[in-house]
């Protein structure tokens, strides 16, 4: 008997794609269902899950899958479960397999889906993993230095007060200028006197700056495939990027004074700015499809797709979000069959397949697909 192992995740990362993309030619169960956060809409989850339980178990039972049977019975103490509905957030994700079982509860809404198969119905995740972020947020003004770990659900401030100065005082001591411990300049000083007040704030920021970039490069390394976003009022964005040398700053930044707002704005703010960049990716990968078409590097027809990708010629698999074709993938006939007494679903297996060879996997919805087909892809060769 195989134990229910509980992944309490919002961040679907590339870690968890290649496992459950790994899992093939063994029985398989897939199960995803929206959820609701608090009381008393999720009094109806349990009902839910009975449901699809009770559906999923028919299916298999009349097909005469007995090792899915198996599979798919520990699930149903679930059902009574109160501690487990009790935390539930926007959506569940549940894969069983002969080596275990894991129940994601996912940050967004998905559909119902249950699939009965050989390999784990990924499609969902690649959404939640493409429009999700993790980033650090460095919030800069010269009397408070904050730094958060985030991602598009939620900002979590790190303890940084041992290791990295949070005011210029505490940063410079006895190194800051009179100038910035006294802020006016002397009466009469004229035009000589403002220069050379302008001159030594700029030193003093300089250092200020350098000692945070260096206090954060030295205890706080980030990796470089994570974004670090900077918000800063504007004069002191331009500086700050100027003697950075962190080389993974995120495209576009928050021009504010983050003083003047909650962790709550922040995040709503940051949001807007992901889903900016995001919108700029489909933009730009829409204007790649259309330079390929030409150059007969990208399909349309479902059956020319599959073909392309078992050769391993395609880089980017765009799929439309909730589509599915019913069959499989006969990879030595290279055509696509039914499959008797299981769930396949010939997009699914296009994805996992594509992301086993080292292609990108994009959702868009509906509207944003060039076609009626439910896929298209953006070959190497």
């Amino acid at each position: 008997m195989h134990s229910l192992k509980t992944s309490i995740m919002q961040t679907i990362d590339l870690k968890l794609l290649k496992e459950l993309t790994a899992i093939q030619d063994t029985p398989c169960i897939s199960i995803y269902m929206p959820t609701h956060r608090v009381h008393p809409a999720n009094a109806t989850d349990p009902i839910t899950f009975k449901n699809l339980y009770k559906k999923t178990l028919q299916y298999i039972q009349n097909n005469g899958l007995h090792e899915h049977e198996k599979l798919i019975q520990p699930l149903e103490k679930l059902i009574n479960d109160k501690t487990f509905w009790d935390h539930n957030d926007e959506g569940l994700a549940i894969f069983v397999s002969l080596e275990d079982t894991q129940i994601l509860r996912l940050p967004e809404k998905v559909q119902e889906i249950t699939c009965v198969a050989d390999s784990f119905c990924v499609k969902p995740l690649f959404k939640l993993y493409h429009e999700n972020q993790s980033y650090y947020l460095l919030a800069l003004a010269l009397d408070d230095v904050q730094l958060y770990r985030g991602d598009k659900y939620q900002l979590q401030k790190l303890d940084i007060e041992d290791n990295v100065p949070t005011t210029m005082k505490e940063a410079l001591g006895e190194e800051l200028t009179d100038n910035h411990l006294h802020a006016s300049v002397v009466q009469g000083a004229g035009l000589h006197g403002y220069m050379e007040k302008s001159q030594e704030e700029d030193i003093d920021m300089d250092r200020f700056f350098r000692k945070i970039d260096q206090a954060i490069l030295e205890h706080y390394p980030i990796p470089q495939d994570v974004p670090l976003v900077l918000a800063a009022l504007p004069e002191h964005h331009s500086h700050f990027m100027r003697i950075s040398k962190h080389h993974n700053f995120s495209p576009i930044h928050l021009q504010i004074n983050p003083q003047s707002l909650s962790k709550t704005a922040l995040l709503e703010k940051i949001q807007d700015v992901f889903n900016k960049i995001l919108e700029k990716r489909k933009k730009e990968l829409l204007e790649r499809y259309q330079l390929a078409i030409p150059e007969n590097l990208s399909s349309l027809d479902i059956g020319d797709v599959t073909r392309d990708v078992i050769d391993g010629k395609v880089e980017v698999l765009c799929i439309e979000n909730g589509k599915s074709i019913e069959g499989h993938i006969d990879v030595d006939e290279r055509i696509i069959v039914q499959k008797d007494g299981q769930q396949t679903d010939v997009i699914n297996e296009l994805v996992r397949m594509v992301f086993s060879y080292g292609g990108s996997v994009i959702v868009l919805d509906e509207e944003e697909m060039p076609s009626e087909t439910g896929v298209f892809t953006i070959n190497r060769y």
